[in-house]
């Protein structure tokens, strides 16, 4: 059997979606890369709207729009490390983009040489269960990096 070694990861990213669990994930991620000393990034993707809307939506100004999505998302990114941690998350650190999440994922890890990843998973076995997105089971199919799921009720 070959022995490999386990590196400590040096830069964490966290993936929220503003649910409410998000405080409890940028709290756990926050805690861990304090106690193994690592740069820690929060992430969130918004919709591209300019895709979304497509040929039939004219009359409005997806730019403004997108600006108004982004800067809200950076607003509510800001309360919840706040929140959680003060100050401690710097904007450097807390980042928005737009895109599809784990393609977004992917790229952050990729430019910010992340080394292990945290994110949520829904347990919910509710009606509506089927219809929403989790995002730990689309990465988990074709991880890049060590990732740590933390299971939410």
């Amino acid at each position: 059997m070959k022995k490999t070694l386990v590196k400590k990861p040096q830069k964490v990213l966290c993936y929220v979606d503003f649910s409410k669990n998000s405080p409890y994930i940028v709290d756990y991620a926050y805690q861990l890369s304090r106690l193994i000393d690592a740069e820690l990034f929060v992430l969130h993707t918004v919709t591209d709207i300019k895709s979304a809307a497509g040929f039939y939506v004219p009359h409005i100004n997806t730019d403004k729009l997108e600006e108004e999505v982004i800067k809200a998302a950076k607003d509510k990114m800001y309360g919840i490390c706040s929140q959680i941690v003060g100050d401690r998350i710097d904007s450097d650190h807390r980042l928005i983009r737009r895109g599809n999440p784990i393609e977004v994922m992917n790229e952050v890890i990729e430019e910010k040489a992340i080394e292990l990843l945290i994110l949520s998973h829904e347990l919910s076995k509710g009606t509506l269960s089927g219809f929403r997105s989790d995002y730990a089971e689309k990465f988990m199919k074709n991880p890049t990096v060590p990732f740590l799921v933390l299971p939410m009720k």
